[in-house]
């Protein structure tokens, strides 16, 4: 049986697993498997933080592998949606470059026991949920037996102005902790 305390560690786990179970997923056009498991994955990202918040057990493990869970699952999905033309490469690159570049200053800080100067802000949680939203919307685009092609092409339209909001978001906060972390830095 699983303890209880270990549960939020477990989701959080499972939405890096969910990245692997997508591109099986989206290979095939399971697609109303595809829009389940984004709910999912955005479903555990609220609960596991929750649940570790409430049973007191956040852990440093926890704290570190929900934004880099949400990194892996996040990313794959964007993707695998400029794959097929549902999303902008440009403003998807520009999501991977500022991930990448957050995930590298944490590192960097780590090294130097300022790891926690950059914790995650409550405009960086809004950031994610707005991009789980985003990649909800584009996943509604290729069904075609439940929404008329006029329709999807609207998806698509509204799910760009989406991605275009949420990245303009996403650079904002990157900013912001790139600053914090030469603060740090010169600290040093």
């Amino acid at each position: 049986m699983i303890k209880i305390n270990y549960i939020p560690n477990l989701l959080t786990l499972s939405r890096i697993l969910a990245s692997v179970l997508w591109l099986i997923l989206f290979y095939f056009d399971f697609y109303i498997f595809c829009t389940l498991l984004i709910l999912y994955c955005a479903l555990s990202d609220f609960l596991d933080g929750w649940l570790a918040r409430k049973i007191n057990q956040s852990t440093i493990l926890g704290e570190a592998l929900d934004p880099i869970a949400d990194k892996i699952f996040l990313i794959t999905v964007l993707i695998s949606y400029v794959s097929d033309a549902r999303a902008n490469l440009i403003l998807v690159s520009l999501i991977i470059i500022r991930e990448v570049f957050v995930s590298g200053m944490r590192e960097i800080l780590s090294k130097y026991g300022k790891s926690n100067s950059l914790k995650v802000t409550f405009l960086a949680k809004i950031k994610t949920s707005l991009q789980f939203f985003t990649i909800l919307l584009l996943s509604f685009a290729p069904i075609k037996f439940i929404l008329s092609v006029g329709l999807s092409k609207e998806i698509i339209h509204y799910g760009f102005l989406l991605l275009l909001i949420t990245t303009i978001i996403t650079i904002y906060t990157g900013y912001k902790y790139v600053i914090n972390g030469i603060i740090e830095l010169k600290k040093l």
